[in-house]
C-alpha cells in the first residue's frame, strides 16, 4: 500500500511543483532512458541518488521514501527469480535489474508527486493528444492509487468481522486475499458506473473541439529544466554509444 501513496499528488510549495508537466515528462524520460540502457550497478545507485535532492527540494522526501520502502520488496523478488534464472551473469546483475525496478518506479513517483492529474491531463492536450486519450491517461493513473485505497476499506471491514489476513501459513494468507477479490470488483465496477454516469452528465465527447479554459505556458525555468535533462540525456547516449559505460 505504500507504493501506491507515493503515486498521489502531494500540495506542496516548491519549485518543481511549480514547473510545467511537460518540462518535468523531460526529466522523467532522462531517468527511464538512463536506467534502461545502462545497466551497471553503481550507475544505477548513481540514478537513485540523484533523486534524493529532487525530492528534498520538492518537499516530498518522506512520501517519496515510503515509494522507495515499499518497491524494495518487489525488488527482492526480482533479485532472487534473475539469481535464479540467470546464474552465469553473477549477482551484480541480479542487483542491477532489481535496482533498475526501483529507479523506475521512483522516478515515476517523484513526477506524480508533483503534478496534479488535472496538469497532467491539461499537459498532454496541450500536446496535441485528443482529449479521450488525455483523459484515459489521466483516469488510469489516478485509479491506481484509488484502487489502493479500496483495498484497504475492504480488507479493514473483513478485519473488522473477526477475519484474519495476515496470520496463518502462505495458502492460508492467499485464500484471505483470494476472498477481498470478489468485493473488491464489485466496489470498482461500482465506481467505473459512477465515473462514466459523470461524464455523461457533463456531455464528455460533445463538442468536437471543447474550449480549454486554462492554457499551459513554459516559462524560462522550463525551459533551461528542459535543456539540462535533454543535455544529461545526450550525454548518456553518447558515453553509451562509445562503450565507455554499460
Amino acid at each position: 500500500m505504500e507504493v501506491f501513496r507515493g503515486f498521489v499528488y502531494v500540495p506542496r510549495r516548491s519549485w518543481l511543483h511549480s514547473l510545467d508537466p511537460r518540462s518535468k515528462s523531460v526529466m522523467l524520460l532522462f531517468f527511464l532512458s538512463a536506467s534502461i540502457l545502462l545497466s551497471s550497478l553503481p550507475i544505477q545507485l548513481a540514478l537513485l541518488a540523484s533523486m534524493v535532492p529532487l525530492a528534498i527540494a520538492s518537499r516530498s522526501l518522506h512520501r517519496w521514501l515510503g515509494t522507495l520502502r515499499g518497491a524494495l520488496i518487489f525488488a527482492a523478488v526480482i533479485f532472487v527469480l534473475n539469481a535464479l534464472m540467470s546464474p552465469e551473469r553473477g549477482l551484480e546483475y541480479a542487483a542491477s535489474m532489481s535496482l533498475r525496478f526501483v529507479v523506475l518506479t521512483s522516478s515515476f513517483s517523484l513526477y506524480f508527486l508533483t503534478t496534479t492529474p488535472e496538469d497532467l491531463a491539461l499537459a498532454l492536450e496541450s500536446s496535441g493528444l485528443p482529449r479521450e486519450y488525455a483523459l484515459m491517461i489521466t483516469m488510469s493513473l489516478r485509479f491506481v492509487p484509488t484502487l489502493a485505497r479500496d483495498m484497504q476499506v475492504v480488507i479493514d471491514a473483513f478485519r473488522s468481522r473477526g477475519m484474519r489476513i495476515d496470520s496463518g501459513n502462505l495458502m492460508e494468507r492467499l485464500r484471505s486475499y483470494a476472498a477481498i477479490l470478489t468485493p473488491l470488483i464489485v466496489f470498482e465496477v461500482r465506481r467505473s458506473l459512477m465515473v462514466a454516469e459523470a461524464l455523461e452528465a457533463r456531455a464528455f465527447g460533445g463538442a468536437a473541439k471543447p474550449t480549454i479554459y486554462k492554457r499551459m505556458r513554459m516559462g524560462r525555468a522550463d525551459h533551461a529544466f528542459i535543456l539540462i535533462w535533454l543535455g544529461l540525456l545526450a550525454l548518456v547516449l553518447v558515453l553509451r554509444a562509445r562503450g565507455l559505460v554499460y
